[in-house]
């Protein structure tokens, strides 16, 4: 006798796998799986292999997206790592050119490299200090100040600096 046979009996019972509802294995449609599909299993696979199809795609999609992703995120890292690099190799050359030195004694500045590059304590070197200036080194393509520079200008500008002895 054929298993398909034998698995249609009415006393058989089954347990889905998803919901572990019971139900009677004679009231499904079983088929042998290496022949041709009745017509409602073939309906179902076709439904099946469409959706997969479908979820393959998205996944690929998403893929892509992530991807794209990726590379403007690393581009925009390396972006920043080079203007950051820049500006540290910028505030120990600077000094040496000699329109800078012809402004301002590299003797009287002092490089810090947070916030702003440079204060600059004119004569200094002299043991005469004339005034503190607050520079910032900026590349000629990108001359904007950040939010704190431009706090720390407007506190320049509006006279909220004070010395204080710790």
């Amino acid at each position: 006798m054929n298993i398909i046979d034998e698995l249609q009996k009415p006393d058989l019972i089954a347990q889905c796998p998803n919901c572990h509802d019971e139900f009677q294995l004679s009231k499904t449609i079983l088929f042998d799986g290496t022949k041709q599909f009745p017509p409602k299993a073939e309906k179902k696979k076709l439904t099946l292999t469409e959706e997969l199809s479908e979820q393959n795609q998205k996944i690929k999609d998403r893929l892509d997206a992530l991807k794209k992703f990726k590379i403007s995120v690393d581009k925009t890292s390396e972006e920043r790592a080079l203007s950051t690099g820049l500006g540290k190799v910028m505030q120990n050359v600077l000094p040496s050119y000699k329109d800078f030195d012809s402004q301002v004694s590299v003797a009287d500045c002092r490089f810090i490299a947070a916030q702003l590059d440079i204060i600059i304590f004119e004569g200094a070197s002299n043991n005469h200090i004339t005034n503190i200036t607050f520079m910032d080194a900026k590349r000629s393509d990108k001359p904007e100040l950040a939010s704190n520079q431009k706090q720390i200008r407007n506190a320049v500008n509006d006279g909220k600096v004070r010395s204080e002895l710790f």
